[in-house]
């Protein structure tokens, strides 16, 4: 029986500061993370790890940074397949690459291997049948992702299971805020396994009627204190080839990422929040005055306001600010 197992982890963004919101040391924290990754692969005797980009958080980081992740992976039991993301390059353009960090991470790390050739092909063979292999492939992130870079599948000499890896915004669900994204649904490819990152939040797996299958387990990283991010559990997924076909996916959450409450401050997004608010029942309250007469204490009135709800003197600033651009205009 001819068996791979790969450990599939997502978006990393190694960076060597803390992001807004963090409350813990953020580059600790991923290399816990990664440890903890390597530690599984060892674990459940995987043949080889695959990330689908953005290793970096910027193209370029301190030699110290590099260095310390660098130290890092080597530690990996087994071959890191990767590919760029959008982070990993400048201006999302990949003739950049050999000027980043990236680049320099796969020289010194043996067992990193970064594939941004769509043509070339990763080849995992049977030593017993060589009809028979899981092969890789990878798109790195690009402005076209989006409309070709989830169905291509080069030519394959083998039988065997077909895993196509891309850096694109591949979702499960129509996200009304934005366009450039691919529907699962509408992807059309001759993988049969389709690895995604560049979402954060992930989708997990997404089985189609027509046997293909999509994965996206979620950054191993929380970068921002959004409530999805909050309330997501950090993962990464262990899939297992059996004989040419899919056998399982196990979602495996990393212990080492702590719940989003504890590493994660939501409280300077909530305060912007009230202050918008308050912006708001300023604005109304000038707005529909009705005239000068109502006018002639707001000042005091938000003062008073400011001072029952706690704003700072800086809020009360620009509140007074908006009250008195408002005035401009009632009198135009």
């Amino acid at each position: 029986m001819f068996t791979i197992k790969l450990l599939y982890f997502g978006d990393v963004h190694i960076r060597g500061t803390n992001p807004r919101n963090r409350k813990d040391s953020y580059p600790e924290a991923l290399k816990a993370k990664l440890r903890e990754i390597f530690a599984l692969a060892k674990y459940k005797s995987v043949t080889a790890l695959i990330c689908a980009g953005d290793i970096f958080d910027r193209p370029e980081v301190t030699n110290g940074v590099l260095l310390e992740f660098a130290e890092v992976f080597k530690e990996s039991p087994v071959p890191i397949y990767t590919t760029a993301g959008n982070h990993d390059i400048y201006s999302y353009n990949l003739d950049t690459y050999n000027r980043t960090s990236l680049r320099i991470l796969e020289l010194i790390v043996p067992q990193l291997n970064v594939i941004n050739d769509p043509n070339e092909n990763i080849f995992l063979i049977d030593d017993k049948d060589s009809q028979n292999a899981v092969s890789l492939s990878f798109m790195p992130y690009n402005h076209e992702i989006d409309k070709d870079g989830y169905g291509y599948s080069p030519g394959n000499p083998y039988k065997g299971f077909k895993i196509h890896t891309a850096h694109g915004m591949l979702l499960d669900h129509d996200p009304k805020v934005f366009d450039r994204y691919t529907y699962v649904g509408s992807v059309k490819t001759k993988a049969d396994l389709v690895l995604c990152g560049h979402d954060h939040v992930g989708f997990g797996r997404y089985d189609r009627a027509d046997g293909k299958t999509f994965l996206n387990c979620g950054a191993i990283c929380r970068l921002s204190a959004s409530e999805s991010e909050i309330e997501r559990t950090v993962e990464v997924a262990l899939i297992k080839v059996e004989n040419n076909t899919l056998k399982d996916i196990e979602l495996i959450p990393l212990q080492s990422a702590k719940a989003g409450d504890e590493v994660l401050d939501r409280s300077k997004i909530e305060a912007e929040q009230k202050r918008a608010y308050a912006m708001e029942e300023f604005s109304t309250l000038i707005k529909g005055s009705g005239g000068e007469q109502a006018l002639v204490d707001v000042n005091a009135i938000v003062e008073a306001i400011a001072e029952k709800e706690g704003y700072k003197p800086e809020v009360v600033k620009i509140a007074l600010d908006k009250i008195a651009e408002a005035r401009d205009e009632l009198k135009v």
